[in-house]
């Protein structure tokens, strides 16, 4: 990957971000500036109150000593206050980025699981956007420490042109070669970063479909892929650190060197009359303090290029293209038909309608259809002679509610895996509960409402997952709801009762429920049939 393609997404994260933060960030970086100027000064206020105490009187002593001590408050303030200010820049930045990213994905959900999987969505999250949010202060603390050096090389230049020759070689040099040995740096972090990924989708992936591999007696094979995947990320990662540390390294011997360099010149300098003593403890101090410009720029090389690996994953995010939805009416007519026009399917209005599935017809894709949440628009469905394309997206989410055979729970408290919006109260949720004969469900957790429940409801049984996702779509009564195979992981007595519960509950409302179970047909209002691809 080039340069330039890499630098193109970290450049626009960060404008986006320093836009956003701009009088923090100003006010950083006029705080990094002050520190670094009042730093800069202190090699040359130390030689000064040597010269004082030895040639002159005690006025000129006392002025420069309190001149030192305002240099060193002045860096210490400035210090604390900015590292407090780029604290809560980083932590609102990156709170950003991860709406962001959540607000795409609850935006684009189909388009956002077809380019990436959930597992790498977290780790962009958890992993890359830290790594974003540090550079825009990372890039203002070099820029403040080359002025700090331009600071000190204009009043070494006035002590000695010899010295001051060399430390404008020997530090743009250094900065050079640092940089060149982070070169490799990049690419070797973007394949880790590759592989960090492929671990997290595969380590999910296991972990969702643990029962089926053991039922299938394929965990070894999976634990050999993840073993080969996992030393893979391992070797790639040791590829990544000596780098880094050979950056680290570059970044303390270099400017060692330079502090060599400068004190034998300064030593030979004052040895021949050139200087004075006391300018070669001024040398020294600003050699010492020159380390800093080479140290920053080494943390920032390695900073630039995990950032710009990051950028790229966060922008591939971000930029997955989005199905426009050009529907603008409202409200949704409640009390008409739902009419499928390549099947002529017709769910009619506030009745408990059942569909029998055929084996030519996949019965998924057609409720996903009716609920809206295709884009094609050669499919169309319509709603009350309007397609649904042409009413407005919100309003038609409030209104038409579907549920799949494969739905997802997010990990938190019961109450939060039946209502994830939180709008609903504990009382609110139990005619849901009931419906769905989840109420006994609830009732064996250890803290009831207030029991975590595991991702995907790994921690309840088969039956209790399905009846608790059954409850989460019946609670708010949408005005239309259609359901497919919801009663599939329950036992035939338990699967009659929530059949007639739900036809009760739902009674007066639009309901499709796609179902072979005779319990369902038991209480519906009608039966509907397809065949050879159309109602009959």
């Amino acid at each position: 990957m080039s340069s330039d393609v890499s630098r193109k997404p970290l450049g626009h994260l960060v404008r986006d971000l320093s836009l956003s933060e701009r009088r923090p960030i100003a006010l950083f970086a006029a705080l990094a500036l002050a520190g670094a100027v009042a730093e800069a000064t202190v090699p040359l206020l130390v030689g000064a109150s040597l010269s004082a105490a030895l040639d002159a009187g005690t006025g000129q002593l006392a002025a420069t000593v309190l001149g030192l001590g305002a240099a060193l408050a002045v860096g210490i303030i400035t210090n604390v206050t900015r590292n407090a200010i780029a604290s809560r820049i980083k932590v609102r930045n990156a709170a950003r980025l991860r709406t962001s990213i959540g607000e795409k994905a609850a935006r684009a959900p189909r388009e956002v699981a077809a380019s990436a999987h959930q597992a790498q969505v977290a780790t962009v999250v958890s992993y890359d956007v830290e790594r974003v949010t540090g550079f825009p202060i990372a890039r203002i603390k070099l820029v403040a420490s080359i002025i700090g050096m331009a600071v000190v090389s204009a009043y070494l230049l006035w002590i000695s042109p010899w010295v001051t020759l060399l430390i404008l070689v020997g530090v743009p040099t250094f900065m050079w070669l640092t940089t060149k040995i982070a070169e490799p740096l990049e690419e070797r972090q973007e394949r880790h970063r590759e592989l960090l990924g492929k671990v997290t989708e595969l380590s999910s992936d296991i972990a969702l479909g643990l029962r089926i591999l053991r039922g299938l007696g394929a965990q070894n094979v999976m634990r050999a892929r993840f073993e080969k995947a996992s030393l893979d990320t391992e070797q790639a990662g040791v590829r990544v650190a000596r780098t880094e540390a050979l950056l680290f390294v570059s970044g303390n011997l270099l400017p060692g060197i330079l502090l060599t360099g400068v004190v034998t010149l300064g030593g030979h300098l004052a040895a021949s009359g050139a200087i004075a003593a006391t300018d070669l403890v001024t040398f020294y101090a600003a050699s010492a303090y020159l380390v800093l410009p080479v140290s920053t720029a080494a943390g920032y090389s390695g900073l630039r290029s995990s950032a710009r690996v990051a950028a790229k994953n966060i922008v591939d995010i971000l930029e997955i293209p989005e199905s426009e939805w050009p529907g603008r009416l409202s409200p949704i007519p409640t009390d008409a038909d739902l009419f499928d026009q390549v099947t002529g399917l017709r769910v009619p209005a506030g009745k408990f309608s059942v569909l029998v599935p055929d084996g030519g017809i996949d019965s998924e894709a057609l409720c996903r259809r009716l609920a809206g949440l295709t884009s094609s628009a050669d499919e169309p469905v319509l709603l009350g002679g309007r397609p649904l394309r042409d009413y407005d997206l919100p309003a038609l989410r409030d209104a038409v509610r579907y549920h799949g055979s494969r739905t997802t729970i997010l990990s938190g408290s019961a109450h939060q895996v039946l209502d994830p919006t939180a709008r609903h109260g504990h009382e609110d949720l139990r005619p849901a509960l009931w419906a769905a004969g989840a109420t006994d469900v609830i009732d064996r957790l250890p803290e009831g409402l207030h029991t975590h429940i595991d991702a995907d409801g790994r921690s309840v049984s088969g039956g209790q997952r399905q009846r608790l996702v059954l409850a989460r779509s019946l609670l708010g009564d949408p005005s239309i709801l259609v359901l497919v195979e919801p009663t599939t992981a329950l036992d035939a007595v338990t699967e009659v009762e929530v059949a007639r519960r739900i036809a009760q509950h739902r009674h007066g409302r639009t309901t499709l429920v796609v179902s072979r179970s005779g319990a369902f047909r038991a209480v519906a209002d009608q039966v509907l049939r397809i065949q050879g691809g159309t109602c009959v």
